[in-house]
């Protein structure tokens, strides 16, 4: 916070040393500016350490510099008109990265990076081209300032300054529509504060870009009028930033007491409901370290496959989860610890939750006792998790048994059984031959014992009693 501060300070300053010809005979102008410039890189440095939110911080800080320069054209002598164009150029090239890329840190889709692109195409090549093409007179500058105008030509310049009041505008209406698209598709904590920011900037650079002058204007109080107006209009980024910041510092407090007062009484369900609730992310889970228990189980008590790197209070947290009950990888992933420092949980959710630190820790403080309370519920749950588990271990194990045994059926006594009976037709087709029938009935006897002693050994896999060793005792043939 404080290098935030101070960063801002500084920039506010300079910005107002720079601009000090036009500024300092404009007072309201010059507090105007000074809190943009200095809101912007304070608020930009002030993202830097925050994770995803680093990606925003670093064009902000940009963006704060280049309205620093952008005062320069003020002296008018020189290099520095041509230093405040190219810096209000830099300036609405990154507040707009910087925007887009709000609160995920990156760009969204096809369509940010296109327009991006297009805003850079146009404040950079496009418009260096405007200053190649024409004389620091016809830019509003004075005539013996230091103008590379090496193509010079007023059709060309006019041309290109018509097309500018086109091209301007539809790049802001494209921008505002990608930030509004970006309200609604925002997840996690940043639902409380960032569609008041990307409205409202959203809006003002639309107005900006309505509002700005052409660029071929007939002196420096036409130049120098137009950035006051942008600076005017660009005024109510401090003060978005300033509500953006008391909304956030009040869900930080009120957290905890949302997360009490949902979460009563406290059961596996509500505890869960109650941080996706407060967090504003439906897709929360809870996964429980069970002492006696490897690794983690859902809310139900069934197993989970989570894995998890780089838990810590500051950075986003990542979590590759299984298929049973939890969405895919990468997830956001905090640690619950007990008083005495024990893992109780882990709480995965969708990494827009990572951009708020603050806010989800307070969330998670809270729901320490009541996930305690839970972890008992979980703890039953999984006991009959498992004992059904083993339940079905022993069904299946019975099932493959019986399967094996009517195969032994199938295979062995059946083909004995119908050797029997070919053995039979076969004497009852020949003559009476008392030999012959003694040797079938000796064949029939023997074919009965085989098949009694595989019934036998069937049986000794049904219970636990052994059968008989041996063959049952039968009289012999007649």
């Amino acid at each position: 916070m404080a290098a935030a501060a101070g960063a801002g300070a500084a920039a506010g300053a300079a910005t107002l040393a720079v601009g000090w010809p036009y500024l300092g005979g404009a007072p309201a102008i010059a507090v105007v500016n000074v809190l943009i410039a200095g809101g912007l890189t304070g608020a930009g440095v002030l993202m830097l350490p925050a994770g995803p939110l680093r990606g925003c911080g670093r064009p902000l800080v940009g963006a704060g510099l280049a309205w620093l320069a952008t005062w320069a054209m003020s002296w008018n002598t020189g290099i520095l008109p041509v230093l405040g164009i190219a810096g209000n150029c830099a300036f609405y090239v990154l507040f707009g990265l910087a925007l887009l890329r709000y609160p995920q840190g990156r760009l969204a889709g096809r369509a940010d990076r296109v327009l991006t692109a297009a805003a850079a195409v146009a404040l950079g090549p496009v418009m260096a081209l405007s200053v190649v093409t024409s004389r620091p007179e016809w830019n509003g500058y004075a005539a013996d300032a230091w103008w590379p105008g090496w193509l010079a030509h007023r059709s060309v310049f006019g041309a290109l300054s018509d097309g500018f009041q086109v091209i301007i505008p539809l790049l802001a209406v494209g921008f505002a529509v990608l930030l509004f698209r970006r309200v609604r598709s925002l997840r996690g904590p940043e639902r409380v504060v960032a569609p008041l920011v990307l409205s409202m900037v959203g809006g003002a650079i639309v107005t900006v870009a309505v509002l700005t002058p052409p660029i071929e204007v007939d002196g420096l109080d036409g130049v120098m009028r137009g950035i006051a107006v942008q600076s005017i209009v660009l005024a109510v980024f401090p003060v978005v930033l300033v509500v953006a910041a008391a909304r956030r510092a009040l869900g930080v407090v009120t957290a905890a007491d949302r997360v009490l007062r949902l979460a009563d009484p406290a059961t596996v369900h509500s505890v869960r409901d109650a941080l996706r609730t407060v967090l504003r992310d439906p897709t929360v889970e809870i996964c429980f370290r069970l002492p006696g228990l490897p690794g983690y189980v859902d809310v139900d008590g069934r197993p989970t496959d989570l894995h998890l790197t780089d838990l810590g209070p500051t950075a986003l947290d990542r979590a590759e989860v299984g298929d049973r009950g939890l969405a895919t990888a990468p997830r956001w992933a905090r640690e619950v610890r007990t008083g005495d420092g024990a893992v109780l949980a882990v709480v995965t959710g969708d990494p827009a939750l990572g951009t708020d630190n603050a806010y989800t820790e307070a969330a998670l403080r809270a729901g320490q006792l009541a996930l305690e309370n839970a972890q008992l519920q979980v703890a039953a749950r999984a006991r009959l998790v498992e004992s059904h588990a083993a339940h079905q271990q022993v069904a299946g194990a019975q099932a493959a048994q019986r399967r094996r045994m009517a195969a032994d059926l199938h295979d062995g006594m059946q083909r004995r059984l119908m050797e029997l009976v070919l053995v039979a037709a076969d004497a009852q087709a020949q003559p009476a031959d008392p030999a012959g029938t003694r040797t079938v009935l000796r064949q029939l006897r023997e074919g009965l014992l085989a098949a009694n002693q595989e019934v036998r050994d069937l049986g000794r896999g049904l219970g636990p009693g052994e059968a008989a060793d041996g063959p049952p005792r039968t009289p012999g043939p007649g």
